[in-house]
This record gives structure tokens, sequence and C-alpha cells, in this order.
């Protein structure tokens, strides 16, 4: 697949990012309200289950880039918006709530300290994701 910067057998079997550093540095830093690790179950079954009762989150699927390794998949599979996003990652590894005031200093320093990181969503009043 041209679109892939290797064979398809090689980008699946990618090793997992490890974030435990990245982490570590800025609990020091900062107040973070919770933290997921982004795998099986995807964002859908992840997110929520940082968040105290009655709150809920809204994620921008556009506010990040999507690999391209799972635009393949989505296209090739015909999942649903939904199915994808509950069972693949999406390239979103790690999730940090923090409070908005602190959300732009957080993802400034997370870039500093090497990562890809986006701000991409926000909690909402209700249970769940929505995407």
């Amino acid at each position: 697949y041209p679109e892939l910067d290797a064979p398809l057998g090689e980008v699946l079997l990618t090793p997992t990012r490890i974030y435990v550093k990245t982490i570590l540095e800025l609990i020091k830093q900062y107040e973070i309200k919770g933290i997921a690790h982004i795998t099986g179950g995807g964002f859908l079954e992840n997110i929520p289950r940082i968040f105290p009762e009655n709150i809920g989150a809204k994620i921008d699927i556009d506010s990040f880039t999507i690999p391209p390794v799972f635009r393949l998949l989505w296209e090739k599979s015909a999942m649903t918006k939904e199915q994808i996003f509950n069972t693949f990652n999406m390239g979103i590894g790690m999730v940090l709530c923090v409070s908005n005031q602190i959300s732009q200093q957080v993802l400034n320093s997370a870039q500093e300290l090497g990562e890809k990181a986006y701000i991409i969503g926000h909690t909402v009043k209700g249970q769940g994701i929505k995407l």
C-alpha cells in the first residue's frame, strides 16, 4: 500500500509507544485530572472510565492526524466511525484530562517532551463519548 511507509505487516507490528517518562514529567508540573491509555476498546470504552458519573466527552476527530494505517483499515473494513474508534486508538495512545485553563500549557509541554500532542475534545454533561 503506497500510503504506508513500510509493508503492511511491519506497520501492524509496530510496538506500542510507552508514555511513562512523559506522563511522570507532566504530573510533576500540572494537575492532571484523568489519564486514559487508549488500547483495546478504543476511545469509546477507555476515556469514559476517567470521568465521574454524568460526565462524558465530545471528541473532534478532525483535531488530530489519523495515521495512514488506520485510514486504510477503516476504508478496507467498511467499519462505521463508532466501530473503528471503539476498536483502534486511531493514533491517540494516551489521553490526559486537564482543566481548560492549563490545556495549552500541557499541550506545549508534551510537545517539548517530544510527543505529538493535540487538544482533541472537551468534557460534556452526560455519559460516554461523542465523536
